[in-house]
C-alpha cells in the first residue's frame, strides 16, 4: 500500500473511530473483533518510517459495505483484511452490500475472492440479500458467480423468488423465473411468492408468478 494510500486509510479509520458505526436497525452486527492489516514500510532508505496501520475493526469493514463507501472498502481490501469475514450473524461484508444493493462494491470483493455460497445464521446468502432490492445487475451478477435461484433459508424457508416478490420488484422476479425459480416453492406456512406479493398489494407481479405455477 503506498503512503497516500496508507493515509486515506488512516483518515477514514480516525473518522469512523469519531463518529461510530451503523444503525443497529440493519443487517451490520456490532461485533467488535478486528482484522488485521498489515503494516506499511518504506521503500526508500530516505525516507521516513511509515506508522503502522492500526487493525482494522470488524464493524467498519461492515459499515463501509452496507452504507456503499467504496474507498474504504477498497484501501481496506489493499490492507489486506480478509474478504470473507464474518459478523456475529455470520454475515459477510459482501452480504451486507447486496442487501443495500452496492455493485461496486461487491464486484470488488467478488474479485479479491469473497465466496457467493457462504451463508449467515439463518442460512441466507448474499444473492438472496440481494433479491430483497431492485437492483437486477447486482442480482445478476451474483447468480452469474454461483448464487442458487432455488436456495432456501432456514428461518422460514424463504426463497429468493420470495424475497422479491415480497418487495414488488418485477424485472427481479422476471429474472428469477426466467431462470428457473420454483413458483411453487412454500415457506414454513405453506404461502408461495404469489401470495406474498398479493398480500402487499403487488398484483401484477403475483399474477406473473401464478402464470408459471
Amino acid at each position: 500500500m503506498s503512503l497516500i494510500q496508507s493515509a486515506k486509510l488512516f483518515a477514514i479509520l480516525a473518522l469512523f473511530s469519531l463518529f461510530g458505526c451503523s444503525d443497529s436497525s440493519n443487517p451490520a452486527s456490532d461485533a467488535t473483533a478486528s482484522a488485521s492489516a498489515p503494516t506499511a514500510s518504506s521503500s526508500s532508505s530516505d525516507r521516513a518510517p511509515v506508522e503502522a496501520l492500526p487493525p482494522i475493526p470488524i464493524e467498519f469493514i461492515m459499515d463501509s459495505a452496507l452504507k456503499g463507501n467504496v474507498e474504504a472498502i477498497a484501501l481496506a481490501l489493499e490492507a489486506g483484511i480478509n474478504p470473507d469475514l464474518t459478523d456475529e450473524n455470520g454475515r459477510t461484508p459482501l452480504m451486507l452490500a447486496a442487501f443495500n444493493g452496492h455493485t461496486e462494491i461487491a464486484e470488488r470483493l467478488l474479485e479479491a475472492g469473497a465466496r457467493v455460497d457462504l451463508r449467515d445464521s439463518t442460512n441466507r446468502t448474499a444473492f438472496m440479500f440481494a433479491c430483497t432490492g431492485p437492483n437486477l445487475k447486482l442480482v445478476t451478477l451474483l447468480h452469474r458467480r454461483g448464487g442458487n435461484i432455488n436456495d432456501i433459508d432456514s428461518h422460514e424457508s424463504w426463497t429468493p423468488l420470495m424475497f422479491a416478490a415480497a418487495e414488488g420488484h418485477r424485472d427481479v422476479v422476471q429474472y428469477l423465473l426466467s431462470n428457473g425459480a420454483n413458483p411453487k416453492a412454500e415457506d414454513v406456512d405453506g404461502e408461495t411468492a404469489a401470495t406474498f406479493a398479493r398480500q402487499r398489494g403487488f398484483a401484477e407481479v403475483a399474477a406473473m408468478i401464478e402464470a408459471r405455477m
